[in-house]
């Protein structure tokens, strides 16, 4: 590898040239890296948003028709409301 760093400071076309093609190659690994992690990391909070959503819905259910009735919403809208897609407010 240093032999490369010496050409291309002599300015050989062919060292310079894969120095080029390495720079090149590491920006894109490590591009591809952080797509990877930013992935990894919505996957993470897909599955921290359905645990709390399975949390909200075993909590609801435990309540009585007359506490779910206090809240606004009947037994039905349960799975809504933990989803967070019920439509009035809670």
């Amino acid at each position: 590898m240093a032999r490369l760093i010496d050409h291309t400071k002599l300015g050989s076309p062919v060292a310079d040239a894969l120095a080029s093609q390495n720079a090149a190659i590491d920006a894109a690994l490590r591009d591809n890296f952080r797509r990877t992690v930013a992935m990894f990391e919505r996957v993470r909070e897909m599955f921290r948003q359905q645990r709390a959503a399975r949390a909200a819905y075993r909590e609801l259910s435990e309540l009585s028709d007359r506490e779910l009735a206090d809240l606004g919403i009947s037994r039905s809208d349960i799975r809504d409301v933990a989803r967070g897609k019920f439509p009035g407010r809670v």
